[in-house]
């Protein structure tokens, strides 16, 4: 697993429990996998409806890490490649 702010990895999901990273939050209406207890406490609160998200004051100033991940997929989606594989092959 890695941070979706700052890249960091750790090796399993409980590992990642015991340590308190954060599952998901959400930049307004966009979903983030996982965030580290250095980057939760800095950039993300508790909203409203009970859900961790960026601080207002951040909204739109990250580069998330897991957006490369996302761009990966569509691009193979869109080019007919296989990336359950992750070789690139048709």
């Amino acid at each position: 697993m890695k941070c979706a702010i700052c890249g960091i990895e750790i090796e399993s999901i409980d590992d990642a429990i015991e340590r308190g990273w954060i599952p998901c939050f959400y930049e307004e209406e966009t979903e983030h996998e996982f965030a580290c207890p250095g980057c939760s406490e800095v950039f993300l609160q508790l909203g409203e409806d009970g859900e961790m998200e960026v601080k207002e004051e951040y909204r739109g100033k990250i580069v998330y890490q897991d957006e490369e991940k996302k761009e990966d997929l569509v691009m193979g989606v869109m080019l007919g490649y296989d990336l359950s594989n992750r070789s690139g092959g048709k």
